[in-house]
C-alpha cells in the first residue's frame, strides 16, 4: 500500500537543534513511526541527505528545483512564514497538487509583507493555518483579518526527561551552590545580552552561583557576532558558556539546576519553558508570547516595545528579573511551590498527545 508522503520545510532543520528543529522532529518522527507516513524534511543547514529516525533530512533547494522538491507528496507542512522559499511556494501554487499546512510562528513575514499576504488571501481554500497558541500574535492576525485558523500547540517528550540519569553538575565540575540556566541560541532578540547585567545585579545578595548559557552554534550570520558580544560584556562575571553539547545533557542540565532564566524579548510558543516544566525547574522570563499561560515560573512584564515589537528590557525589567531569580534561590519552599505549580497537566505537553492532532489535520 502506498504511503502518505508528507514534506516537512523549515529554514533550520535536523541535524541543527533549536526550537523549529525540534519541533520539526518530533512531528516528523511520530508521522513515520507511528502512522506510517513517509517523511522528508527540508532544511536550509542541511549539507547532504541523512536518514534519522525514519525520516529523510535533506538540502532544501531554491526557486523552480525548491518546487521540483514538492512535486509528488500529498502533504506539505511549512514551518513559518518567515521560510525564506514562502513567497516561491505562492507564486508557485498552481503547480501544488496537495493541501499546504503553513504553521504560522508570528506571521512576522507577512504582517511585515503585505503582498505576500494578498497572494496567500488569494489562495487560502489551498491552506490549513496553524497557530501554536490563542495568545499569540499570529492568532490574533488570524481573527482580524477573517481567516480560518487551527490551534495545535507546541510539546516535549516527557520520557526524555524522566529517564535522564546523568549528573550534569559532575560531568561539567560545577562546584558553585546554585545553577541558573539559560539555553537559546544566538538569534536577533533572545536577549543574552541582558544576562550580564543580571549577573552583577545577583551578584550584590548572592555569592555562591552561576549562570550556565547553553547554545548551538547554528548557519546563521549573526550567531558568533552576538555570542562574542555577549561573552564581551560578562568578562570578570560567573557565566559560563557551553556550546553544542549533546541533546541528553541539555537535558540533564534542565533537571540539575536551580532555575531557568529566560531573556528573549519576542517570542510565540517556546519549547524551552515546556523543557524546564517537564524537568521540574521553575523558571523566570518576560511576559511574551504564550508564557503567560504557562504554569510552574514567574513572568516578569514591560512597559514597552520596539518598532519591531520586541520588549524593552530597561534597568527596571532587569531589576524585577533578578530579584525573581533571587527570590526562587533563597526561598527553597517557594521553589519548590513554584516548580510543583508546573506539574498541573503536565501530561497534556507530551508530544503524544498533540501529534495526533496533526495527524487529524493531514486526514481530512
Amino acid at each position: 500500500m502506498k504511503k502518505n508522503r508528507l514534506c516537512i520545510c523549515s529554514n533550520f532543520t535536523y541535524p541543527s537543534t533549536g526550537g523549529s528543529e525540534v519541533v520539526c522532529s518530533a512531528v516528523a518522527e511520530a508521522m513515520a513511526s507511528k502512522y506510517g507516513f513517509e517523511v522528508t524534511v527540508l532544511g536550509f543547514n542541511v549539507d547532504d541527505d541523512v536518514v534519522h529516525n525514519g525520516v529523510t533530512y535533506r538540502k532544501c533547494l531554491k526557486g523552480g528545483n525548491f518546487i521540483s522538491q514538492l512535486a509528488q507528496n500529498d502533504h506539505i507542512l511549512i514551518y513559518s512564514d518567515s521560510f525564506w522559499e514562502f513567497d516561491t511556494l505562492l507564486h508557485n501554487i498552481d503547480k501544488i497538487d496537495c493541501r499546504v499546512y503553513l504553521a504560522l510562528v508570528g506571521a512576522y513575514h507577512m504582517q511585515a509583507h503585505p503582498e505576500t499576504y494578498i497572494l496567500l488571501k488569494k489562495h487560502i481554500d489551498k491552506f490549513t493555518l496553524i497557530s501554536h497558541s490563542k495568545l499569540n500574535t499570529d492568532y490574533k492576525w488570524c481573527r482580524n483579518n477573517n481567516l480560518p485558523v487551527k490551534v495545535i500547540p507546541n510539546g516535549v517528550f516527557l520520557s526524555v526527561f524522566s529517564e535522564n540519569t546523568i549528573n550534569f553538575r559532575e560531568k561539567y565540575k560545577i562546584k558553585e551552590k546554585y545553577i541558573i540556566l539559560s539555553v537559546s541560541n544566538y538569534f536577533f532578540g533572545k536577549g543574552q545580552e541582558i544576562l550580564p547585567q543580571i549577573c552583577r545585579k545577583l551578584s550584590r545578595t548572592l555569592d555562591d552561583f552561576v549562570i550556565v548559557q547553553c547554545s548551538n552554534t547554528v548557519k546563521y550570520p549573526y550567531d558568533k557576532m552576538f555570542l562574542d558580544r555577549t561573552k564581551g560584556k560578562s568578562q570578570g562575571l560567573n557565566i559560563r558558556f557551553m556550546r553544542d553539547l549533546p541533546r541528553e545533557d541539555i537535558v540533564s542540565a534542565f533537571l540539575g539546576s536551580d532555575v531557568f532564566l529566560f531573556p528573549s524579548k519576542k517570542e510565540i510558543f517556546p519549547l524551552v519553558i515546556l523543557e524546564s516544566r517537564a524537568a521540574k525547574l521553575p523558571y523566570v522570563a518576560l511576559k511574551v508570547g504564550n508564557i503567560m499561560e504557562q504554569v510552574g515560573g514567574v513572568s516578569v512584564g514591560f512597559d514597552a516595545v520596539d518598532p519591531k515589537g520586541y520588549a524593552l528590557a530597561d534597568n527596571n525589567v532587569i531589576s524585577h528579573l533578578s530579584s525573581a531569580v533571587g527570590s526562587l534561590l533563597e526561598g527553597e519552599s517557594l521553589r519548590r511551590s513554584v516548580a510543583n505549580e508546573g506539574q498541573k497537566d503536565i501530561d497534556s505537553i507530551d508530544w503524544g498527545e498533540i501529534v495526533p492532532m496533526y495527524y487529524e489535520e493531514f486526514s481530512k
